[in-house]
């Protein structure tokens, strides 16, 4: 991993979803977002972090990855997953976040999902 990327190891539990969203607003303020893509992040990644936690198993381990990226920043977050699938991205969920972000993807390998959401510090349509 990079020097700059920051990796938080949590229980996938929805106990530590705000500690998420906290550390995605710490980092990205950092990498001086502007406020309003501040909450936009964060709202992206409580809807990744719910969509994986729906398919958790229990007394596993989630983790999110924040790497810098040119203008932006690239956030992974994983589990692993009863069921080893990705998550629909037809869902209300999926909408709302991908409408946040420049980019969503999910993948899957063996029975760990991961979301990959990459955001510029501009506002999604902004240019």
């Amino acid at each position: 991993m990079p020097s700059d990327s920051v990796e938080l190891r949590i229980p996938a539990s929805s106990a530590y979803l705000a500690l998420a969203r906290a550390a995605t607003a710490g980092i990205c303020a950092r990498l001086d977002f502007p406020l309003d893509r501040l909450e936009d992040l964060g709202l992206a990644v409580d809807e990744a972090v719910s969509l994986l936690l729906l398919d958790a198993i229990p007394g596993s381990e989630l983790t999110v990855t924040w790497e810098p990226a040119a203008g932006g920043v690239a956030i992974r977050i994983g589990s692993q997953s009863s069921s080893c699938r990705t998550p629909r991205t037809t869902s209300f969920a999926w909408t709302v976040l991908s409408a946040l972000v420049t980019d969503a993807s999910a993948g899957i390998s063996g029975d760990r999902v991961t979301l990959t959401l990459v955001a510029d510090r501009e506002p999604v349509g902004v240019t």
